[in-house]
Order: structure tokens, then C-alpha cells, then sequence
């Protein structure tokens, strides 16, 4: 895996950079010896309405109260759990790093959009003790100085404030990403950066070993249907580079990476990440498909359970070489433009 600072020249053409390759491994029904048992990967305001407190229930999870429906996603301990797994299969794949955008050494104001548990920004705020970081989420699940606010509305944060902007798997968020990407644009201070890390679906295979009938690939398929009814699609990490241009953004730098669905790839690294990247779709598979499939597309939950089981069989079966594309787009506000002497 690789990681790029971003050029000097903003009008500069940048090429998409590949953070990493797979390649699969021979043995495909045989023990990982190399890597051990596959098990062992697994498992603010100062005063709150109680309205904002309050989850609500749906088919055995719990999501949000706060502008209901907005987030597709459960808020349970469930998904907390993954969520911090989530954030260790980040720290593999940018080898320990938080984050690749090449922000000042001395940032004042950084800010999580979506911080989820908030295990990114705790960590990031003890790698910059003098920053000021604050995470924001529409749920409280994350520690109590963080904020509870829908970060689509108009934002109350001063304009010209944070050095950083930090987005993680924020897909399926959104109504209107050129109009988010403004307000970002606006709250960076001249020389601030921004960085998208995000899923991109659906899900690739470099060889023949995915079926068009797979589960898993339908699946995917479904996920991407789904989200796009509702308006916040789940496919569209690929458009970020354009719209962070069109936002105004400079020195945009997107890099690339795969998530193999399993240990199927050779390497120790490699099939460490597959390791965890499954037990990360097995924690959430549940709870990504139930909202989205029953609300969006009318299924049942019987239907939504039966239909799960095949994609976890699919999710372990080595002989599928299918992996997640993860991109990871930053980029920078210009610098003011010193005025001119007469």
C-alpha cells in the first residue's frame, strides 16, 4: 500500500494511484497457516433534547430518532462494535495512519463528520493534543462533548474554521453531495483539506471466480438499487473527485484500494486484511440490508434473512476472489489571494 503528497502544481493532471494489489492464493480450501485461525479477527452540546436521546426500534435494531430515516444504518451496540472493528481495518490498510491528506503539523480546528463511536477522532485528537477536534453524528452513541446534529442542514460552525474535514464511509449519507462539499469548501480555512474515505460499490472481481448469479453479487447490486431510490446512493465515491473540482478544491489526490472479501489473496498482509474485512461485512451485513431492503424495496424481513444466507456463505467461499474497491480522495482549499499593491 501506498500513500502520496500532493503536488505543488493545483492544474496539474493527478492520475488515480493504486494503494494496493491481490493476488490469489493457490490453495483455496486449505487452512491459512499463514495468517492462523480466520476467527481471530472477529470479535457537543452540553445539554441534549430527549428527542435527540432517543432511539427508535425496527425489526429487532435501533436507529436514530433525530430527523428519523435520515440514516440508513442502525445506531445498536451491534453496529458500534463494528464500527470500531471497522476502524482497526482502516489503521491496516493506510499501515497505522489516520488519514493520508498532507494537513499542517499544527492544526487548530479538525472535524469528524459522521464520527460514529468516535474512536477516529479520539485518536486523532491525541495525535494533535493542541487541535480542537469535534465529531459530529446523528446519533449518541459517541462520548458526550461530540455533537448531535444533522450536518446536511445549514451549519452553525463559523465560516474559514477547520484546518481538516475528515469523512469516513459516509456513502448512502447524503442528498446532495455538490451542496455538502460547498459547505465544506466554505468552513475550511484558505490552505485546509478535506478527505473522503469511502466504499465503492458495487463489489469487483479482477477474475472469473463471481458469478453474475452469486448472492453476494446481487446483493450488492440490491444495495446500490436501494439506495438510489431513497436518493442517498451507496455508488458514488467515484464522482468525488470531480465535485471536490467543481466545490472549488485543489491538489486533488485520489488513491485506490481492495478490501478482498476473504483470506483468499496470498501474502500474510493480504489475507490479514480479508480476514478482518470479513468479520466486518458479517457484523454489519445485518443491519446493512434490513433498513434499506424492506423500507426502499418492500421486501420482508423473512425475505431480507433468507436471502442473507447465501451472501454469507458467498462472504467465506475462497474460491471467490472478490474484493471491496475502497477510494480515498483529499484535497485542498486555495490559499487566499494576497492582495495586490498599488
Amino acid at each position: 500500500m501506498a500513500t502520496t503528497s500532493a503536488p505543488h502544481d493545483p492544474t496539474a493532471a493527478n492520475p488515480t494511484i493504486i494503494g494496493n494489489t491481490l493476488e490469489a492464493d493457490d490453495h483455496d480450501d486449505a487452512a491459512d497457516s499463514a495468517l492462523g485461525d480466520e476467527s481471530d479477527a472477529g470479535s457537543a452540546t452540553t445539554s441534549l433534547a430527549s428527542s435527540i436521546m432517543r432511539y427508535r426500534q425496527e425489526n429487532g435494531r435501533t436507529y436514530h430518532a433525530y430527523k428519523d430515516g435520515v440514516y440508513i444504518f442502525p445506531n445498536d451496540e451491534r453496529e458500534s462494535d463494528r464500527l470500531d472493528l471497522q476502524h482497526h481495518l482502516f489503521l491496516l490498510t493506510f499501515h497505522g495512519k489516520l488519514f493520508l491528506a498532507p494537513i499542517n503539523e499544527n492544526p487548530l480546528h479538525i472535524l469528524d463528520v459522521g464520527t460514529g463511536t468516535g474512536i477516529w477522532a479520539l485518536d486523532v485528537a491525541d495525535e494533535y493534543p493542541g487541535a480542537s477536534v469535534v465529531g459530529i453524528d446523528l446519533s449518541p452513541t459517541q462520548p458526550k462533548f461530540f455533537v448531535i446534529d444533522d450536518i446536511e442542514d445549514a451549519w452553525t460552525f463559523s465560516p474559514n474554521k477547520f484546518d481538516f474535514i475528515h469523512h469516513r464511509m459516509m456513502v448512502g449519507s447524503f442528498l446532495d453531495w455538490p451542496k455538502y462539499f460547498t459547505q465544506c469548501y466554505d468552513h475550511l480555512i484558505p490552505g485546509g483539506w478535506i478527505e473522503m474515505q469511502d466504499i465503492h460499490y458495487p463489489i469487483k472481481c479482477d477474475d472469473d471466480s463471481l458469478p453474475d448469479d452469486a448472492p453476494i453479487k446481487r446483493w450488492s447490486d440490491l444495495m446500490m438499487e436501494a439506495s438510489a431510490k431513497i436518493g442517498r446512493p451507496m455508488h458514488i465515491a467515484h464522482r468525488y473527485r470531480d465535485m471536490l473540482k467543481d466545490a472549488g478544491f485543489v491538489d486533488i489526490q485520489e488513491v485506490h484500494y481492495k478490501w478482498p472479501t476473504n483470506t483468499w489473496p496470498k501474502g500474510k498482509p493480504e489475507k490479514e486484511l480479508g480476514a478482518w474485512t470479513l468479520q466486518n461485512l458479517l457484523d454489519g451485513l445485518h443491519g446493512f440490508t434490513i433498513g434499506l431492503l424492506t423500507r426502499a424495496l418492500g421486501w420482508t424481513v423473512q425475505e431480507v434473512e433468507v436471502f442473507l444466507i447465501g451472501v454469507r456463505q458467498d462472504a467465506h467461499n475462497r474460491r471467490i476472489h472478490s474484493y471491496w474497491p475502497i477510494h480515498v480522495v483529499y484535497a485542498r482549499k486555495p490559499e487566499a489571494k494576497k492582495p495586490v499593491e498599488s
